[in-house]
């Protein structure tokens, strides 16, 4: 890219993945996965889509499970944009804040 002409836009081959999660402890009254997933998609948007997971854990099989939720973004950030000046970043960051501000204000239901 440093050897391209300034008239010249840079090929955008080159992406470099961006990956932010979420991790919520176990939770005595955690959240309904289908209702997150949808109060939580119009805050990612299309541009940031995110992924709801659980894992269920036993620690042993007499005691019960501690459900544990994982919520992930994934982006490719073109390089080219990056180097035009045209940085996406600020926008993704922007929306997970958006996230763990959700994250937090819908907790103290969640632990109740």
């Amino acid at each position: 890219m440093l050897g391209l002409p300034d008239e010249v836009d840079p090929p955008d081959e080159f992406h470099f993945p961006l990956v932010l999660t979420w991790s919520l402890p176990p939770m005595p009254h955690g959240p309904d996965l289908l209702r997150l997933a949808i109060d939580l998609a119009p805050i990612g948007g299309l541009e940031m889509p995110l992924e709801v997971t659980a894992t269920d854990a036993f620690s042993s099989p007499t005691e019960g499970s501690e459900r544990r939720i994982s919520i992930v973004a994934r982006r490719a950030i073109s390089l080219s944009q990056v180097a035009k000046g045209e940085d996406p970043l600020c926008d993704i960051f922007e929306r997970g804040r958006s996230v763990s501000d959700f994250l937090l204000q819908s907790a103290d239901s969640w632990l109740g």
